[in-house]
């Protein structure tokens, strides 16, 4: 049976303090889900970041920007709490800092707590922030317990209620995070410096390639160690997600490295960690089932090789995949696949459907009428078109339920902008209305 899913980041629920966070109406989300047989949340990345949610400083921290005010006063950590104006952009800034100071002074550790900091994971990274912010190691160390609470009570209450959460794990961390300060043996270096960073090759869109601000893995290294490091990672992400998401899977069959300094034009192909991790990832209990992986963009014979002899669950993206000059053409592929109108970096459908070019919208028309898709409300339609294809999983963007133009698109690739990871509801009542029809 086909089953549903919905992908709305945490900074994207409605709030009165600036940012979708681990508050009351992720609840109500989660309510609303249940009461209309959504079975999937998806979320993007939640670990401490910079700038992106795919800008990793750890693995392990979550983003603090994600610590609810309600729970903190709930808690009785925290007296009353001063409301900001509701808008349709999450706001990051230090609001919520003076409630974080205060819950932490009221705090008395508790047993969870003094069993969470063994967490040498944890501890590092109240370190490494220690030393960032000249700010007491300990109030990091709250900080975090308060956010691995909330956030798993916030899991078991999906789980309670039928729905599962789909996690989203990014394939490398930033130059300066937890990882490269402790663990430099894993990084590509020489005499303490960075030779290569993570991107991509010369395209249509950029003739420079992008380079990613990150660096790239001593996979020769990992291999002697049985990948050690990664499985650390992935388990535990998978204790905070009932499904997780592999970012970049084409990484793990080769993945690409720009001499440090240098452009895109001046990177290569290496071989990646390949079938050695992932034998060894499920050597130590993962399941497959576990696991979804993004397999999109430049992808090559070995890397499908690599998913098909795993039978990974896969991604298909149907704004890329319309044929608007086969009007027969439907879909043709296997179940095991988890299919999107559009992703987190794509257009909205009505954003994509807009800058489509006269033909293209007719032929889209034509499709959808062709298989008893509305094409009066393109959204609806497109959805309507991604339920009848053979996909096990359809997940669809807030936005696309909504109906919303692509002002409201969550990201755009290759950008610096505030438009990007800041959309938000300001409340859930039109989603109420228009879920249904999903």
């Amino acid at each position: 049976m086909k089953e549903k899913g919905i992908l709305l980041p945490i900074f994207s629920l409605p709030s009165k303090y600036g940012i979708g966070d681990f508050g009351n109406e992720a609840y109500e989300f989660i309510d609303i889900l249940a009461e209309n047989g959504i079975k999937y949340w998806e979320i993007l990345p939640i670990n401490a970041c910079r700038h992106s949610p795919y800008s990793t400083v750890s693995y392990y921290a979550l983003n603090d920007d994600y610590l609810s005010l309600d729970k903190l006063q709930e808690y009785g950590l925290i007296g009353e709490i001063e409301q900001r104006e509701n808008i349709d952009r999450a706001i990051y800034d230090d609001f919520k800092e003076k409630y974080y100071i205060e819950a932490y002074n009221n705090f008395k550790p508790s047993t969870g707590y003094l069993e969470f900091i063994k967490n040498d994971e944890i501890v590092k990274y109240a370190m490494f922030r220690s030393e960032e912010t000249g700010k007491e190691k300990e109030y990091f160390l709250f900080i975090q317990y308060i956010l691995y609470k909330e956030w798993i009570d916030i899991k078991n209450y999906a789980n309670s209620k039928g729905v599962e959460v789909i996690g989203d794990m990014p394939v490398y961390p930033t130059f300066k995070s937890v990882d490269t300060k402790f663990y430099p043996e894993w990084f590509q270096m020489e005499n303490g410096q960075f030779t290569y960073e993570a991107g991509t090759p010369p395209d249509y869109f950029n003739q420079d390639g992008q380079k990613w601000s990150c660096p790239v893995y001593d996979i020769e290294k990992m291999r002697k160690d049985n990948f050690s490091y990664f499985i650390k990672r992935f388990k535990y992400n998978l204790e905070l997600y009932d499904i997780l998401r592999i970012d970049h899977f084409r990484g793990y069959d080769s993945y690409f490295r720009i001499p440090f300094g240098g452009s895109g034009k001046d990177g290569e192909y290496v071989d990646g960690a390949s079938y050695d991790f992932f034998d060894e990832l499920f050597k130590e209990g993962v399941r497959i089932d576990e696991l979804i992986i993004e397999d999109l963009g430049d992808i090559r014979d070995e890397t499908i090789a690599l998913r098909e002899h795993y039978n990974f669950t896969r991604l298909k993206i149907q704004e890329f995949c319309f044929d608007f000059d086969n009007l027969s053409d439907y879909d043709n592929e296997s179940e095991n696949v988890v299919v999107f109108p559009g992703s987190h970096d794509c257009n909205t459908i009505c954003g994509w459907y807009e800058e489509l070019s006269d033909y293209q919208k007719e032929r889209l028309k034509e499709i959808l009428r062709i298989n008893g898709c509305n094409t009066e409300q393109i959204n609806v339609g497109v959805i309507e078109y991604c339920m009848k294809c053979k996909a096990r999983i359809v997940i669809v963007l807030a936005q696309d339920i909504l109906g919303l133009d692509g002002s409201t698109r969550t990201n755009v690739p290759g950008t610096v902008s505030d438009l990007n990871w800041s959309w938000k509801l300001i409340n859930f009542d039109e989603l109420k209305e228009k879920i249904k029809l999903f």
